[in-house]
């Protein structure tokens, strides 16, 4: 069991090679943005990188500051493309 907290699923952006900072950015998930479980976020992780082998995700902790992790137009449909 993962601890009490609340958990979004964020994308992993790693520097390109001509890029000074050399720490890597983590992005909102479209539709993985709300609060849930760890429980929950351990699922929909290995979910996120089983649909998408191409990309790197990460389950991260919010503490109470979602924030942080809204996206602009959150009320939008944010459905994932099928080509991702």
């Amino acid at each position: 069991m993962i601890p009490h907290s609340e958990w979004v699923i964020q994308l992993v952006m790693w520097p390109r090679a001509n890029e000074r900072n050399s720490r890597p950015r983590y992005l909102p998930w479209a539709g993985y943005t709300h609060p849930m479980t760890g429980d929950q976020a351990m699922w929909v992780l290995s979910e996120c990188e089983a649909h998408w082998p191409a990309y790197e995700f990460r389950a991260h902790t919010i503490n109470g500051d979602e924030t942080r992790f809204a996206l602009p137009g959150l009320s939008a449909d944010w459905t994932h493309p099928a080509e991702l």
